[in-house]
């Protein structure tokens, strides 16, 4: 019986390679030009997801002790009707099998109508009817006595296991891993339709109301300063101004920064000196100081930057959901630079690597097993080695550069290395702590910590010849209700501390007339404004504006919402205050369009 396990676990993996093969041959025309290098890779991939659905579905057999054959034919049609529904659904709507395709489900007679008259529906029948008898043949000739294989059998329950698994890292394979290209076809041909579906039914339906969102159209486009609106077309497109304050080809470092709570800095009137580096800073570049990140999640706040819109998924984070993998991004108008992505830990972790790779052209990802610096805790290594790290790849780079360095130690339990590069932790008096924002000395000194990786970065790049000729952008990724006063706290989940955060542009071979900005701003307009300061053309078509042009800084809103309510409780602040705006609301508001536009443009802002 084990022995047979092993045959239907290789003779399936053998199966779905060729079916691999065959969808690579049958609609690589929709591709485009694809690189041989990424195709090889897809086809890895390929293996190993192929691998883990094969080890699922054999790992019963290791334990059936009747009705063997029964449950072979039964998986078998089971993979087989998944991979001809895939294969339909391709052919018809260019998409592999998903959640979304079971909305058919709701007019079967309809659905199973359009299948009859478009697809070989018999042929598809017969072919798997043909491979699951083979199969079934195959199984009942190849049953031995159970005993002679009873040793052999945990052995090769880890083997499939460790199949399941997928990866030797700190993270399971996941879809993700399949979006490498920014060829979408690559990552499609990587996956196979159960990992795909599976993934896409974790999620819940997407959930936007496209009639609502055009009753709000010109709300929005008279925020974002749209020209010539089209409320059938639903066109956000824009150019975007130019206000350059950098010549040349600037390079550009953006810097997100954990929990960095806007309350906790001295630039924001903290008396405890936890923030020296960031605050010295401050006083040479462009503070905003009416910053406020649109969620309280890291994952979250990465999107909203990278691709501007506000991350309102209801469940888990865009980054979770294969359905929202295409975004365009402002970056890419930097299109000679390299690209470089710098994380202590995984690139797997909340799929970013999925979300970056996937959509930033040419992007480098530096993750754990890139470093030599030891790992401290689950987040990789130390926020310090990440900046050493980061600083001597940046150094030897010969072309100009994009790079974000995503910090991730600032976090309980408060984890500092025993070796640092010049940092000691000190203790103050609990009252003092706490009258300035910090519960404990022990996040006092993670917060220390952080602002000291700050300024060890700028202290190493000050050597180098690349620091004048480089845009720093800093931010901090949310805001924490930790060591808030009370009084702070009144709004509750809309508190502003847990949105509140500094954003800084450091650039001290640009930046001649430091200043404190105060229009309002969210992480949206972070990718906007970088381009105009840069003078870098390009085209807009989400929900950022740059705040280095006057009209649009004189509208600006930051909009944050809720994660923890669905719908969300909305929050605006405003140019004189904020205001908030229930989840029922169904007046025609800022606040309304603001996220029911976001809704629909996580499944709407491809590349164009």
């Amino acid at each position: 019986m084990r022995r047979l396990s092993i045959y239907v676990f290789l003779a399936n993996i053998l199966l779905f390679t060729l079916l691999r093969v065959t969808f690579f041959l049958v609609f690589r025309r929709t591709a485009g030009v694809l690189d041989p290098h990424e195709v090889a890779r897809a086809f890895y991939l390929g293996l190993k997801f192929d691998a883990r659905l094969a080890a699922i579905l054999v790992f019963p057999l290791l334990f059936l002790r009747r009705y063997v054959t029964a449950y072979i034919v039964a998986i078998e049609v089971f993979a087989l009707a998944l991979y001809a529904a895939d294969f339909g659904t391709y052919a018809y709507i260019h998409q592999r099998l998903n959640a979304g395709v079971l909305e058919f489900l709701r007019n079967p007679l309809i659905s199973l109508h359009m299948i009859w008259e478009s697809y070989h529906v018999v042929v598809f029948a017969l072919t798997i009817a043909a491979v699951v008898v083979g199969i079934a043949l195959a199984a009942r000739k190849s049953i031995k006595s159970r005993k002679r294989e009873a040793g052999v059998s945990w052995i090769f329950a880890v083997v499939l296991l460790a199949c399941i698994y997928g990866k030797v890292s700190r993270y399971p394979l996941r879809w993700s891993d399949a979006y490498f290209s920014r060829n979408p076809f690559v990552g499609e041909l990587a996956l196979n339709p159960a990992q795909y579906l599976f993934e896409t039914m974790r999620e819940k339906p997407t959930a936007y109301d496209q009639k609502r969102v055009r009753e709000l159209y010109p709300v929005m486009a008279a925020y974002l300063g749209i020209a010539h609106p089209d409320p059938q077309k639903l066109d956000f497109r824009r150019p975007g101004t130019l206000h350059p304050l950098a010549t040349g080809t600037p390079n550009i470092v953006v810097i997100q920064l954990e929990s960095f709570a806007a309350f906790k800095t001295g630039a924001f009137g903290n008396h405890t000196n936890a923030s020296p580096n960031f605050d010295a800073a401050a006083r040479q570049g462009l503070l905003f100081t009416n910053h406020y990140s649109p969620s309280e999640k890291t994952a979250r706040a990465l999107f909203a930057v990278m691709f501007g819109i506000p991350d309102v998924s209801s469940w888990q984070a865009s980054a979770h959901n294969p359905l929202t993998v295409d975004q365009a991004s402002i970056a890419n108008v930097f299109a000679e630079y390299d690209k470089l992505y710098f994380l202590g830990g995984s690139a797997n972790w909340s799929n970013i690597r999925g979300m970056l790779a996937h959509n930033i052209d040419g992007l480098r990802i530096f993750e754990e097993g890139s470093y030599k610096a030891p790992v401290v805790d689950v987040w990789g290594i130390s926020d310090e080695d990440l900046m050493i790290a980061a600083n001597d790849v940046l150094r030897q780079e010969k072309k100009p550069f994009f790079a974000l360095i995503h910090t991730s130690g600032n976090h309980r339990p408060y984890d500092i290395p025993k070796v640092t590069h010049g940092f000691s932790t000190y203790q103050v008096d609990l009252q003092a702590l706490r009258a300035n924002g910090f519960e404990s000395n022990e996040e006092f000194n993670s917060f220390r910590y952080l602002d000291h990786a700050i300024g060890l970065l700028f202290k190493l790049a000050e050597k180098e010849p690349y620091f004048k000729n480089t845009v720093f952008v800093l931010y901090g990724d949310h805001g924490t209700r930790t060591g808030a006063p009370g009084e702070v706290l009144g709004l509750g989940d809309l508190s502003p501390v847990v949105y509140h955060v500094p954003m800084l542009i450091y650039a001290p071979g640009f930046i001649k007339e430091p200043k404190r900005i105060d229009v309002p701003s969210s992480h949206v307009d972070i990718l906007p404004t970088i381009a105009s300061f840069c003078g870098r053309p390009y085209v807009n078509q989400t929900l950022g504006l740059d705040l280095l042009d006057p009209a649009a800084a004189a509208r600006s809103t930051a909009f944050v919402f809720t994660t923890f309510h669905d719908p969300p409780d909305v929050e605006l602040f405003e140019h004189g205050g904020s205001r908030i705006i229930r989840a029922n609301d169904r007046s025609l508001n800022l606040g309304s369009a603001f996220y029911e536009t976001s809704r629909w443009l996580l499944y709407h802002n491809r590349s164009r």
